[in-house]
């Protein structure tokens, strides 16, 4: 028996403003999934970032990412926090120094320990008297409803591994719920704000990354704010109805490719396992729940 097959890696090419005033174009690293733009020199500016997503028989507008802003606007620095508003008991914690337990609940993105490490990392340096106990509890493959359905004595029981550690604040990070329409959010989700307020937890509900595009019904990487998916509209309206905290990496998802970035290239699976990058931006929608000085 006999496998023919092509492959073709992907790159990121930049164009680039000298300090000379010329403009050229710099090559990136070929790589199979996860491909970064080309490193700059000193006074060098990226103007704009070429996609090349494998074997191509043409460029078009949609490989084309030119820098519309440097970063994601972070809002000001001075305004009333969403942490003062839903999350009192954890920043009264946080800001005493009394014991605080996070617990991370999600799915295989979750089980990678990253964006909650940098997440409680953060909180850390940003309340120098914060004593906080993190745990995790994530099941690749599954989604919340996955938990619910598990009876007593397995190893990912909702009863057990979730409400009875009784964590202080829930960070919960569900791409695999994807699927839900807004009427399962507010079913489901109704659920389970239920149980955590009776054992007294706080909750962070964490918007989903992109994924890829042919799952999420895209056509392009480019023009792609508004996630199209019901279930995060769903998440939307459901924590402001319930008054629950959400950690917007949706939101931060939909405008990478303003940065010059094709939200793929930073999965490491080529379709939904965020890669370091990635989980940086979580952890940048999760800190910007709290306060911070100007």
């Amino acid at each position: 028996m006999y496998i023919d097959y092509r492959h073709a890696r992907q790159r990121l090419d930049s164009v680039v403003l000298g300090d000379d005033g010329r403009i050229v174009l710099k090559t990136g690293t070929p790589h199979t999934a996860t491909p970064e733009p080309p490193t700059l020199a000193p006074g060098e500016t990226r103007l704009a970032n070429i996609y090349i997503s494998g074997r191509l028989d043409t460029l078009t507008k949609d490989h084309l990412y030119p820098i519309l802003e440097a970063a994601y606007p972070e809002p000001p620095a001075n305004r009333s926090s969403i942490a003062e508003k839903l999350l009192p008991k954890t920043l009264k914690k946080l800001e005493s120094g009394e014991s605080l337990t996070i617990l991370a609940w999600g799915d295989s993105v979750t089980t990678f320990n990253r964006y909650q490490t940098m997440f409680v990392e953060r909180l850390k340096t940003r309340y120098p008297n914060a004593k906080i106990e993190l745990v995790t509890e994530a099941w690749g493959g599954r989604n919340t409803g996955s938990y619910l359905n598990e009876p007593p004595g397995s190893e990912h029981n909702y009863q057990e591994k979730v409400l009875n550690r009784k964590p202080d604040l829930i960070v919960s990070e569900f791409v695999n719920d994807g699927g839900l329409s807004e009427a399962n959010v507010e079913e489901r989700y109704g659920r389970i704000v239920a149980d955590f307020r009776k054992i007294g937890a706080e909750w962070i509900i964490l918007t989903p990354h992109y994924i890829r595009p042919g799952w999420m019904g895209l056509s392009s990487q480019r023009n792609i704010d508004d996630d199209p998916r019901a279930y995060v509209k769903g998440v939307r309206v459901f924590a402001q109805k319930n008054q629950i905290a959400v950690a917007e990496g949706s939101l931060r998802y939909g405008r990478l490719w303003r940065q010059g970035i094709p939200y793929i290239t930073l999965m490491e699976n080529n379709i939904n396992h965020p890669n370091v990058y990635g989980h940086t931006v979580f952890a940048d929608s999760l800190m910007a729940i709290f306060p911070k000085s100007e």
